[in-house]
């Protein structure tokens, strides 16, 4: 849901804070808004899979660190859904706001939500940045578990470390968060098809 999201939005406005993308959310009002549904229930929807993936190691010598890579992922996603209610907010309201506007007065009232919008910009850093820093910690508690299969929590802490490089030394590129998106989203589809597959141990208990 959270890829749907951003592939329905007519206009990446984080991407392009300009005229033109304000007045193409405020033309597509409609769809502005069900992609931002789609994606904050997606972003909480993860937080209830990584809520139900905690529950699973309650007994398992891994716990200590699952769990505090999940409660710093979990934080992270309600960042990133603050930063995503902005975006959603500033597309619905100041692209009709603009559009009420004399031409000459739509730039100079954009240009005074650029301190806002900055500020912005460093939550969605800090909500993928944080999301993978949660994640090292979750594959390597992985990796100690027989319950998944190494591989995948080999894969939750490599993503969890490139993610985390790429918002410090790429801070600026926020067409490199797309492929660390999809990579969370592929995680969350490998760990939820391999619960389905996976038998429990008999007595219950995660080792």
């Amino acid at each position: 849901m959270v890829n749907l999201g951003f592939l329905v939005r007519p206009v990446q406005l984080q991407d392009s804070f300009d005229l033109p993308a304000f007045i193409q959310a405020h033309e597509n009002q409609t769809i502005w808004i069900w992609s931002f549904r789609f994606l904050v229930f997606g972003l909480f929807m993860e937080v209830m899979g990584l809520a139900a993936l905690k529950s699973l190691f309650r007994q398992s010598e891994a716990d200590t660190v699952i769990s505090t890579g999940i409660l710093v992922s979990t934080f992270a996603l309600m960042v990133t859904a603050l930063a995503e209610g902005y975006y959603m907010h500033m597309g619905a309201w100041a692209g009709w706001k603009v559009s009420t506007l004399e031409p000459s007065l739509q730039t100079p009232f954009l240009q005074t939500l650029e301190v806002t919008r900055e500020w912005v910009v460093c939550l969605t850093r800090m909500g993928y940045m944080f999301f993978c820093m949660g994640l090292v910690g979750v594959g390597w508690g992985l990796i100690r578990t027989s319950f998944f299969p190494k591989w995948l929590g080999i894969y939750a802490l490599t993503l969890g470390i490139i993610g985390i490089m790429v918002m410090l030394v790429f801070d600026s590129r926020t067409d490199l968060y797309v492929p660390v998106r999809w990579g969370i989203s592929i995680f969350f589809f490998l760990t939820g098809w391999l619960l389905l597959t996976t038998k429990q141990p008999n007595d219950g208990k995660i080792q």
